[in-house]
């Protein structure tokens, strides 16, 4: 298998560790887009490509010159490609890795609070806010690939098609799998284990001074104490009550064999 062209893809899915994978394929010497930001395409002109409205033709053609120009990764962050196109294609990698819904908001709340990406102090302000990243029930949206449109109405069909798009991923993870990004995510693609920036929310030294000198000062201490802000019983009833198809469709995930069976492969 030496020599046989691969290109990994990722799913990013926010705050589950999308960054570090990235951060980690480009320190283990895979090739990302060549003009890209945090793995996901863009054109020499800055703009990110919208794989995600690609037809079957035009995903073969993006994976061509993908190969033609030595390009080896590539994540989308913004939308949700077609799966069953990748899926027959040989050279495609796909992979993801998922959290634990109401985790994966609360953590977005807060790197958006601290970071200053949100005027929210409550999570109930934030999912009231326009944005893809605050939809109900995100995570069935992206693998049904309902995710540019919030009237998208979901049902049990759009959890099952979800569930049918995942099983297509030759590589799934999930971070309440301690094992699956210390050791599964390396093993299965040939990779080591790197020392790099992992978009954490807390810790940043940037953050905490730019609070200070903003005279953040209330604010500032709690990001030192890395105070997790919003996470309430009434909080994670509401979310429940409001996204019970991304409940299910981590319980689902995590219950049945939707992991993955890749082998460690030849880099390309």
């Amino acid at each position: 298998m030496a020599g046989m062209y691969r290109l990994i893809w990722l799913q990013h899915v926010h705050k589950s560790a999308g960054s570090t994978i990235v951060n980690q394929a480009i320190a283990n010497g895979e090739v990302p887009y060549g003009n890209h930001k945090n793995g996901n395409p863009h054109t020499d002109e800055g703009e990110l490509l919208h794989l995600w409205d690609f037809d079957d033709e035009q995903l073969g053609n993006f994976v061509n010159k993908c190969e033609e120009e030595g390009v080896t990764f590539v994540a989308t962050e913004w939308g949700a490609p077609n799966y069953e196109t990748l899926e027959r294609d040989p050279r495609v990698i796909l992979i993801t890795c998922l959290r634990e819904p109401y985790s994966r908001l609360v953590s977005n709340f807060n790197y958006d609070y601290y970071f200053g990406f949100s005027k929210s102090t409550t999570i109930e302000e934030y999912i009231s806010e326009d944005g893809t990243l605050k939809m109900d029930n995100f995570l069935v949206r992206v693998y049904s690939r309902k995710y540019q449109n919030n009237s998208d109405e979901l049902d049990d069909e759009s959890l099952e098609i979800a569930l049918t798009n995942l099983r297509r991923f030759n590589l799934v993870l999930a971070i309440e799998n301690q094992s699956d990004l210390s050791e599964h995510l390396f093993e299965a693609l040939g990779w080591k284990k790197k020392q790099v920036d992992s978009h954490r929310t807390f810790g940043n030294f940037r953050i905490l001074l730019s609070l200070v000198l903003r005279l953040r000062l209330f604010k500032a201490w709690n990001y030192f104490a890395r105070s997790i802000i919003g996470d309430t019983e009434f909080t994670r009833s509401r979310f429940i009550q409001h996204s019970r198809l991304d409940t299910e469709f981590y319980n689902r995930l995590l219950q049945e064999s939707i992991r993955g069976n890749l082998h460690p492969l030849q880099k390309f």
